[in-house]
């Protein structure tokens, strides 16, 4: 079974305007996925329409409004609920919300797939299923792809969650002090351990829990014996250490219907986490202005520490100054142009500039 959570916290416009859940319910369709993607709605479906609900239905989704529930979940930690944002407090809660609907699931399904809801999808539900068939693994230190058969994952991240909510602090120094050991573990699982201290998300949570061997992980032997080419954020391609996955040289090239190879491999999604969807506006508008490449290539140049995402003066003042005064050019405005098949401007046309130009050195 596929699960994604979400919550409205302000209005419907700008609930569809970030959240392209109706791009991610064409791409269901678009590629013919039986298996249903549930949407489990955690905060706000009251701000959401009828009709837009409805809509959602149609594209094959399976809503689930969880308001109640998540309500006595979010009392049960009432220490997590005071010390981080609410976005982040419900990140870390929705695994919770994830093991209770999984495990009473009345189809007792063997295995559980989360997905961000901010991808597009490539391929169908069922292929990506049948890839990662039997496997247990969070995606390059990320949950934007988690697969769990493994039945002792929410039983470890909750005991694990359960020590975060009576020791904030103290549990974050302890996984801090395991920092370095957790570094030597990343290429072997396939992860990444950029977690912070004091631990603010489940991002940093799932990173330390794998690194450290906690939570079960499939190497990367394993996850990478795959038909896809996984991408969790198109923006660490030149961070030390990215994995190639078997193919000698990364070139993307997207098809007639919307695929996108990597030599023999595809990509099954793209992430259009908010770092990535603000690098690809501001792609857009220059080459929209018919920038030539070599200045895009300077002004576009950044590097990424941890979590730090450095860029240059350039790119912060056209971010700032064009997307301020045009608030339409949401995540989902993004996705729709890259997708189009305009030549040049493509999401492969994306991926293949960020391959070669996009890092800077002090």
């Amino acid at each position: 079974m596929f699960y994604t959570a979400a919550w409205c916290t302000s209005d419907e416009s700008a609930f569809r305007r970030e959240l392209p859940l109706q791009l991610l319910g064409e791409s269901l369709k678009k590629y013919r996925s039986r298996l249903p993607l549930h949407i489990v709605l955690l905060e706000g479906i009251e701000r959401l329409s009828a009709g837009y609900l409805r809509s959602l239905e149609e594209t094959g989704f399976i809503l689930v409004d969880y308001s109640a529930a998540f309500r006595e979940i979010v009392a049960t930690y009432p220490n997590i609920d005071a010390q981080h944002s609410r976005y982040e407090r419900n990140c870390l809660l929705r695994w919770v919300a994830f093991r209770k609907l999984f495990k009473g699931h009345p189809d007792k399904p063997p295995q559980f797939w989360h997905l961000d809801s901010d991808v597009l999808l490539h391929t169908s539900l069922d292929e990506l299923a049948n890839d990662t068939a039997g496997k247990t693994f969070m995606l390059q230190g990320c949950p934007v792809l988690l697969t769990v058969s493994d039945p002792r994952w929410f039983e470890i991240y909750e005991a694990n969650l359960a020590a975060m909510e009576k020791d904030l602090h103290g549990y974050s120094a302890a996984a801090a002090a395991e920092k370095q050991r957790c570094r030597t573990n990343d290429y072997e699982l396939a992860n990444n351990s950029f977690y912070r201290d004091p631990i603010g998300s489940d991002q940093d949570l799932l990173e330390y829990l794998v690194s450290s061997k906690r939570l079960p992980q499939n190497d990367r032997s394993v996850i990478y014996r795959s038909r896809y080419f996984f991408v969790e954020n198109p923006l660490a391609f030149n961070l030390a250490g990215f994995d190639r996955q078997g193919e000698e040289v990364v070139e993307f090239a997207m098809t007639a219907d919307g695929r996108i190879q990597s030599g023999k491999k595809q990509v099954p999604f793209v992430h259009y986490q908010n770092g990535f969807a603000r690098y690809a506006q501001v792609f857009l508008l220059l080459k929209q202005w018919h920038i030539p490449e070599w200045i895009i290539r300077l002004f576009m140049r950044y590097r990424i520490e941890e979590d730090r995402f450095i860029t240059t003066f350039g790119f912060r003042v056209l971010s700032r100054l064009w997307f301020g005064c045009h608030p339409s050019w949401g995540r989902s405005r993004v996705i729709e142009r890259l997708n189009d098949h305009t030549k040049g401007r493509t999401v492969a046309d994306l991926l293949n500039f960020l391959t070669i130009y996009s890092t800077f050195r002090r």
